[in-house]
């Protein structure tokens, strides 16, 4: 079975692990958080970790533990949805392409040739430079700019699925051209979608953090790692927890991700 397989991969394993807290955590952040994210206390600004606050307060008074913890939540919405739009570009265009062949493939293929010579970051720039940035914009913008390998990787799966015996079948039983690639087609090629899917979160949660840095993400007061590290920025000789917690937050949460995706990627491949 894959499971016992996947956990016998330490990587792996260990990748699974640190999703899962960060599932466990997003979840319950409303329980986990010790006080309002949003909350200020010109009081006690700058505090450094302790019994009260456990990971310090950053320049307004606000608790970083419970942004931290929120900004867990808006990382994992924010990368999940993202990759969710990603993939159902991706598949949908790789599915047709690799199916019906001819132009229709040469088209297709020719955008995403296009696509992918145009530097990503600077393409994400631009568009949101037109939009109002937001949570719902950033994930719709990494999602309609992150689905060319996706597109890619499908296109070779179906090439090589739709000249097999039990596709032929299905032709020579009447099937119609969608039922055979949702029926038969996509769900045989459902693992390397789902291993790209994975390694996608990441990478989408790595975009998501570098945009807000740039003060083009999620905006203030809505807490995200990206925009901690910013308002760390001004603070760093001074407070390094500031800087320190959502930088390590971003860095196990992408690599959780990469070794999860890898151990599924070897646990398929070797199938």
């Amino acid at each position: 079975m894959a499971r016992p397989r996947l956990w016998h991969n330490r990587l792996a394993a260990a990748g699974l692990t640190i999703v899962g807290l960060l599932i466990v955590v997003a979840a319950a952040a409303p329980l986990i958080a010790r006080h309002d994210p949003s909350a200020i206390d010109l009081l006690h600004p700058l505090d450094p970790p302790s019994g009260q606050h456990w990971l310090g307060t950053d320049s307004l008074g606000r608790d970083v533990w419970s942004r931290w913890i929120y900004g867990a939540r808006i990382s994992l919405e924010v990368g999940v949805i993202a990759v969710g739009i990603a993939l159902l570009i991706g598949t949908l265009i790789g599915a047709m392409a690799g199916y019906y062949g001819g132009w229709i493939d040469s088209v297709l293929m020719r955008c995403v040739d296009v696509m992918l010579c145009i530097p990503t970051f600077f393409l994400l720039l631009a568009v949101i430079a037109f939009l109002q940035p937001g949570i719902g914009t950033i994930m719709v913008v990494i999602g309609i700019t992150g689905w060319m390998g996706i597109a890619r990787l499908v296109r070779a799966e179906v090439l090589t699925l739709k000249e097999r015996e039990f596709i032929q079948a299905a032709r020579g039983l009447g099937a119609s051209d969608a039922r055979i690639i949702l029926r038969h087609l996509l769900p045989n090629a459902i693992a390397p979608i789902l291993v790209a899917g994975t390694l996608g979160i990441g990478g989408a949660i790595l975009t998501e953090s570098a945009l807000s840095f740039l003060g083009l993400g999620v905006q203030p007061p809505t807490p995200s790692w990206g925009n901690m590290l910013i308002e760390a920025k001004a603070t760093l000789g001074v407070a390094w927890w500031l800087t320190v917690y959502p930088g390590l937050a971003i860095l196990i949460t992408v690599l959780g991700f990469n070794l999860l995706g890898e151990g599924l990627r070897e646990q398929w491949g070797r199938r």
